[in-house]
């Protein structure tokens, strides 16, 4: 079921393939005996209520990344449901962590997360997948309500094998003052696909992504990003990394939006790719629209493989072909691994960032 998600908010030609998610990466049909259950934990820390009703504010929430079709399809055939809930003022500093592995019993996890953040509180949420289920799924859809100085952190780690697919979802309302910070790290999954979309519509919110990926093999990755901004002096800053090797085929769209009424609006997007094959195929598809005069708007995309001059610089200080390919990416990838909150996990996104570079070694 394509749905036409991820779709560009403004077309372009039609044969870039860029305005919508190819088929590729459509969501999966529902088993005939439906999902079944998930093998989920979650790690909540005092302060946050959880499952509780979700205030009406999400009955009509605004769409994320990929779309309104999509949201409602994983709303309606979510099998893990958690709704959070910080009161007024009140600062969590422990993440809450909620974590899903995908195996043989239990080979499909989707998930619906709300998140509300009353005014002046703050706290971060930790999404971790793991897993290698044959034709396993991974799907989520969060939301996040950001009230009035509400400062929001969402950790999305993706460490899926080869054999799993993931989408995840991600839509958010920022009030005025308030901060949302997105760490989004994709790492496996032979189908990768993300969509979050922020609306901006009070005075002086910000909005953060981090993002890296890793796509090898024939995998699909297809992430759609964009920020509606229509209150006065908001904040957008987008930021992606990734590295392609083998067949992999990529699309990135980013959007910015400044709508009437976004004076002294800022929005940066930029992405850097790194291409370790001749077969794979990136596409880039960076967007500003202006309908307020007094804004700034900036996008650039760097693609290309390592600098050779680079490489034999560090190869001639001692170290192998090897570690000085791991030493540029982690270069790359470092603003957004630094995020994790948690020590341990993000010792494990090294690895496993160094065990997918030297997998794509011996592949040649």
């Amino acid at each position: 079921m394509n749905m036409n998600m991820n779709r560009l908010p403004v077309p372009t030609w039609n044969h870039l393939g860029v305005n919508f998610a190819p088929d590729k990466a459509a969501l999966p049909q529902v088993p005939a005996n439906g999902w079944g259950t998930a093998a989920a934990t979650a790690a909540v820390p005092a302060g946050i209520r959880t499952n509780g009703p979700e205030t009406e504010i999400f009955e009509t929430f605004t769409e994320s990344g990929m779309g309104v079709a999509a949201d409602a399809f994983l709303a309606a055939n979510a099998n893990v449901k958690e709704h959070l809930a910080v009161g007024e003022g009140a600062a969590i500093e422990t993440p809450a962590v909620f974590e899903v592995k995908l195996d043989e019993a239990h080979p499909c996890a989707l998930s619906c997360l709300t998140i509300d953040a009353a005014k002046g509180s703050s706290l971060t949420v930790v999404q971790v997948l793991r897993g290698d289920a044959e034709d396993g799924v991974a799907a989520s859809l969060v939301r996040i309500n950001a009230a009035e100085g509400a400062h929001v952190k969402l950790v999305q780690v993706q460490l899926l094998g080869n054999n799993a697919s993931r989408w995840g979802a991600v839509a958010i309302r920022q009030a005025a003052g308030s901060r949302v910070e997105q760490v989004r790290i994709e790492l496996g999954g032979k189908v990768s696909v993300c969509g979050t979309r922020t609306l901006q519509d009070h005075n002086k919110s910000e909005y953060d992504l981090d993002a890296v990926y890793f796509g090898r093999d024939n995998d699909v990755l297809d992430y759609n990003d964009v920020s509606v901004q229509i209150g006065k002096d908001t904040l957008c800053e987008m930021h992606t990394a990734g590295v392609l090797t083998g067949n992999a085929d990529k699309i990135l769209r980013g959007t910015v939006d400044f709508r009437r009424g976004a004076k002294r609006g800022v929005g940066h997007e930029s992405e850097d790719v790194l291409m370790f094959s001749p077969t794979a195929r990136n596409r880039t598809a960076p967007l500003i629209l202006c309908g307020e005069e007094e804004v700034e708007g900036q996008h650039a995309a760097s693609v290309g493989r390592l600098d050779e001059g680079k490489l034999y610089y560090l190869r001639s200080r001692g170290l192998s072909e090897s570690q000085a390919r791991r030493l540029m990416v982690d270069a790359r990838f470092a603003p957004a691994i630094e995020k994790i909150p948690l020590e341990e996990l993000r010792t494990e996104v090294r690895e496993t960032v160094a065990r997918r570079l030297d997998d794509e070694q011996l592949d040649g």
